[in-house]
């Protein structure tokens, strides 16, 4: 009995020494994890401080970029309350006023504004309150010696944690150069105006001038020449051979002189916008056709051939004079370009869109492409030189486009250059 108590005592035994071996392990583990822990954790907290000291000395070093950019910016800055109180300022602002910064801190924006500016910085300063912005007001300070300069001013608004406006960094941009340059520029510019109405003054002399010369040389012009035609039919008394000769010239001399002064008053009055047009729908073949009639003598006498190719039945709301002596135009023109004997004018009229199309072609000399537009230019000559072959007052094409313009239509040369001909085409609705 007592040995079955013995071995019993023993098991038991053995198994509170297992189980305590095993608390004894759970607990080591525990104490180890938690030394690990701790271990983790402290090592944890070094990297969390080192990554903290790191992001300040970031933080420092953004703040000192950002200082130093407010300080040694070339524009003004100041920082101002919503009171208007300078609260900041850099060393430009500081400079440019004449004053060291312990003056300027703690003074309003009014006290460094001109007395004439004075309301337009109150004012520029409520709007801002207002909306909360200002974008490039102009603005007159007054610096410490009593000089004023202009400058463009901006604000960048300051807001706190509830986004209520609290102040703002004010950017000014010292405009003192451009202002100078610009109030030269607005003196040149007046100056430029008042010699605009003085040349607007001569030019309109010139005008008055030249309509009252050219009518008065045009009034006896046309005695002289009805005289020489009456004359050369020998109904006030025959004629030698050398008198008609003579005649013809001074006729032909009158003419020229004639068509000069037409052409001068024609100009002025489409330069007025004083020509008058008599406008009914004519036949445009009829009116071409009698106008080649009228040229065919001196084109003859030129040994210069002409081909028609006409539309009939092409009618056009115009003035048939005016017409005519567009047409007249061209043809003298492309005579006087193209070679003797050897000269070829075409001349066509058709339908295009709605639009009747006039066509005057010559194989003379041709126009330089840069040249094509200055020959509608009244007095231009494409051959300026003083021994130029080809005389002409620069007047007749002037007048053509006025002409045609008048009649809503457009009138262009084309050329594909020297010594290959022109074109003079015509468009009218």
């Amino acid at each position: 009995m007592k040995e079955n108590d013995r071995k019993i005592f023993s098991i038991d035994d053995l198994h509170k020494t297992m189980e305590l071996e095993q608390e004894n392990f759970i607990l080591a583990s525990l104490y180890e994890i938690i030394d690990n822990k701790n271990e983790d954790l402290e090592k944890s907290r070094g990297e969390l401080k080192e990554q903290l000291r790191k992001l300040v000395k970031v933080v420092k070093g953004k703040q000192k970029m950002y200082r130093d950019l407010y300080e040694q910016s070339p524009d003004l800055y100041r920082t101002i309350n919503t009171d208007g109180i300078i609260l900041d300022c850099n060393n430009a602002y500081a400079e440019r006023l004449g004053y060291s910064k312990d003056e300027i801190i703690g003074k309003t924006i009014f006290d460094h504004s001109s007395e004439k500016n004075l309301q337009d910085t109150k004012n520029s300063f409520e709007t801002w309150k207002k909306v909360g912005k200002i974008r490039n007001k102009e603005i007159w300070f007054r610096c410490k010696d009593g000089t004023v300069f202009p400058g463009l001013v901006s604000a960048n608004n300051l807001y706190d944690d509830d986004q209520k406006l609290i102040g703002s960094n004010t950017v000014i941009t010292d405009i003192t150069e451009i202002y100078k340059h610009r109030k030269k520029l607005e003196e040149s510019r007046n100056q430029i105006q008042q010699q605009v109405l003085e040349l607007q003054e001569l030019d309109m002399a010139k005008d008055g001038f030249l309509a009252m010369i050219t009518h008065e040389l045009k009034t006896p012009l046309v005695p002289i020449k009805s005289y020489i035609e009456l004359a050369l039919t020998e109904k006030l008394g025959p004629l030698t051979d050398v008198q008609k000769e003579r005649l013809t010239i001074v006729q032909s001399s009158t003419e020229y002189l004639l068509k000069l002064v037409t052409d001068l008053l024609d100009a002025q009055k489409i330069e007025l916008g004083q020509l008058k047009l008599t406008k009914d729908m004519h036949d445009l073949s009829e009116i071409i056709n009698k106008t080649v009639e009228k040229m065919s003598g001196e084109i003859t006498k030129r040994s210069i051939s002409i081909e028609k190719n006409i539309q009939n039945g092409l009618f056009c709301l115009c003035d048939p004079i005016r017409i005519e002596q567009v047409l007249i135009n061209l043809l003298v023109n492309a005579m006087k370009f193209s070679p003797d004997g050897s000269g070829k004018i075409l001349v066509k009229s058709y339908s295009e869109n709605g639009h009747a199309r006039i066509l005057v072609k010559d194989n003379g000399i041709g126009i330089i492409s840069n040249k094509l537009e200055k020959i509608f230019v009244k007095f231009y000559q494409i051959d300026t030189s003083t021994t130029r072959e080809y005389g002409g007052t620069g007047l007749g094409l002037s007048v053509c486009k006025g002409l045609i313009e008048s009649h809503g239509g457009k009138i262009w040369a084309e050329s594909d250059g020297t010594n290959k001909g022109a074109e003079i085409h015509i468009l009218l609705p």
